[in-house]
């Protein structure tokens, strides 16, 4: 029996942290012995502790801390593990490092270009320490490796895709009322977004979108499922009440019923700058729900005017047609998200990414 290593440096909740916790619930269940690492207090503990899986906690914040990859040497050693596996770049370069010292081979998963900015302190030592230390490294989506890839320090046949899969049975399209009684519209064409409010989801474009929407006399509803901080949350604000949007503009905060929350939408909307491969598009489509976004990589995941509307450009009023036409056309809207939810499950279920990484992990 393997004993595998899975380690994040991110509290959650987000697309890497759920990737990250599907695969210690997983691989437990394959005759694997899995233990978790993670960094401290939040929403990934409560939800190790929730399904009993083991797990250490080790603080690891700022640049390089030997205490860290010390204690992370210690813990490989005392739990003899024999797989690391590591998510987004933090966790890959100690991960490696400690992998090299306990000649154990590392699985380093990739899920989106931020995790790999230009602006990266000592990037390219990082990236070194990857091209020693890891016996694969797995990119979420094509265009992920591709990038990966560009880097003259790694080397292409050491990257893999491996696609984000779902348990595509939990977000079947079963309607609900809950979320439009809450708000008061039941009637209303409803928008909505499932993500952490953060720079690269642009929703202030969302926001300008909505009102272009409003001036040409679709009075919509835009719904959020996601949290940010002061600082993030300004500029959106900002744009809701410069454009008298405060009514129609509904921010939730962190949703814990993300399949409740899909159910009483009308058409899901991304206006993401950057996406690997969100979940949170393959929960909707999973769902049967039209999709609209920009031009954001997820061309990959979805097809333009066969599983969504995706438009030429990072512009309002190319998203604010595309929602109109959907509000106009039930029928186109019934029969985009009918082909993006068999596509859903056809290649993104969560069997299909745990059978994959199951062979990545035979590695010796």
């Amino acid at each position: 029996m393997k004993n595998i290593l899975h380690i994040i440096d991110t509290t959650g909740p987000g697309g890497a942290e759920t990737v990250f916790l599907e695969l210690v619930r997983s691989t437990a269940d394959r005759e694997v012995s899995s233990v978790a690492l993670i960094r401290g207090p939040g929403w990934v503990q409560s939800q190790l502790e929730k399904d009993r899986s083991r797990f250490f906690v080790i603080d690891c914040k700022g640049t390089m801390q030997l205490n860290y990859l010390k204690r992370l040497i210690n813990l490989i050693r005392s739990e003899q593990i024999d797989v690391i596996q590591t998510h987004l770049l933090g966790s890959a370069v100690y991960g490696c490092m400690a992998g090299l010292i306990c000649r154990k081979p590392v699985i380093c998963t990739f899920h989106g270009v931020v995790d790999i900015s230009p602006s990266e302190k000592f990037k390219n030592l990082k990236m070194l320490i990857l091209r020693f230390g890891a016996a694969r490294i797995i990119a979420v989506t094509d265009r992920l490796k591709r990038v990966l890839s560009s880097n003259q320090l790694l080397q292409e046949k050491d990257i893999e895709t491996i696609y984000n899969g779902i348990d595509v049975s939990r977000f079947s399209k079963a309607e609900s009322n809950s979320l439009r009684s809450k708000l008061g519209i039941s009637d209303s064409f409803l928008v909505g977004s499932l993500g952490n409010i953060r720079v690269p989801k642009n929703y202030p474009l969302a926001i300008d979108a909505l009102h272009m929407l409003h001036e040409s006399g679709v009075k919509a509803h835009y719904v959020i499922a996601g949290q940010g901080n002061t600082e993030q949350l300004a500029p959106l604000l900002d744009s809701i009440e410069k454009y008298g949007l405060t009514g129609y503009v509904h921010i939730l905060g962190f949703v814990d019923d993300v399949q409740a929350f899909l159910s009483s939408l009308d058409v899901f909307l991304m206006t993401s700058s950057s996406e690997g491969h969100p979940l949170a598009l393959t929960q909707a489509m999973s769902n049967g729900l039209p999709i609209v976004s920009t031009p954001s990589g997820i061309e990959e995941i979805v097809t333009h005017e066969f599983e969504a509307l995706i438009s030429d450009s990072h512009e309002a009023t190319l998203i604010a047609n595309h929602l109109e036409s959907l509000y106009f056309d039930t029928e186109k809207r019934s029969a985009l998200g009918a082909r993006a939810k068999e596509k859903a499950m056809e290649c993104y279920s969560l069997d299909a990414m745990i059978a994959k990484y199951a062979e990545v992990y035979k590695v010796k």
